[in-house]
């Protein structure tokens, strides 16, 4: 869905960024009052990379595939505003746990979206299993970082956002996960959609990598291939049809 103001468009999941966005900032006054310094240098340093993907956006004139902006943005302000500002994480036994999935997940279609463009740009050669397992190895990697910073952070600053081993573990069992499920959705993306749709998966980042020329290149290419591979194809099938028939006969 969106709103047209006559000089720009506007969708609902850009709206609803910029919303949350606009919630943690308004954290940040109030937690220094209160004097918690930690918190608010934990909320601008998310406010900071949530405007991240705008500003790719903007800069490089790009839409970020499978609503990039959204999934991070709503990924830090479940963390930032409603975990840590409004004690989500006290209140609720398994909002940790549920972050570490949802986390998880838009890490890794992160690590999707990356390997993949260098992959459709001919930068790096590996085939869809391959990119689906570095998707669930860098999605647990980043998982695995997160649990150091909260080590780090408990025996410099006496905080308790780690429990124990069975915690941590469970943590990782969560990213495990949600790095799985992205890595299927994007195995499976990549594998039904056609060679537009592939490109507009690459595109984006691809302008940020300096790669866009060379995408351009490689969707022309399969464009043309498209339909000689659909023809050979078909002439397959009814090779193989007039044998079976033959066989019957």
């Amino acid at each position: 869905m969106t709103h047209n103001n006559g000089w720009r468009t506007i969708t609902v999941t850009t709206g609803l960024s910029w919303l949350m966005k606009l919630m943690m900032t308004g954290l940040i006054p109030y937690e220094i009052y209160k004097g918690e310094y930690l918190f608010v240098a934990g909320a601008v340093a998310a406010v900071g990379i949530s405007l991240v993907p705008s500003i790719v956006e903007k800069n490089y004139r790009v839409t970020l595939p499978f609503e990039l902006d959204m999934l991070i943005t709503l990924s830090l302000f479940l963390h930032t505003f409603l975990g840590e500002g409004l004690d989500f994480y006290q209140r609720f036994a398994h909002w940790d746990k549920f972050l570490h999935l949802y986390g998880g997940l838009v890490v890794a279609v992160l690590g999707f979206v990356i390997v993949y463009t260098l992959h459709y740009t001919r930068k790096v050669r590996l085939s869809i299993p391959l990119i689906g397992l570095f998707t669930v190895i860098f999605a647990l990697a980043v998982g695995a970082l997160w649990e150091i910073g909260e080590f780090a952070l408990d025996n410099a600053f006496a905080r308790h956002t780690q429990d124990d081993l069975p915690d941590t573990m469970w943590d990782l069992i969560d990213d495990l996960i949600g790095g799985t499920i992205a890595a299927v959705l994007g195995m499976l993306y990549v594998r039904y959609t056609n060679p537009a749709g592939r490109k507009r998966l690459a595109r984006p980042l691809g302008e940020v990598l300096g790669v866009g020329a060379r995408i351009d290149r490689v969707r022309q290419t399969l464009t043309r291939k498209l339909p000689s591979l659909t023809e050979q194809r078909r002439n397959g099938n009814s090779v193989n049809g007039h044998k079976h028939d033959k066989e019957e006969q």
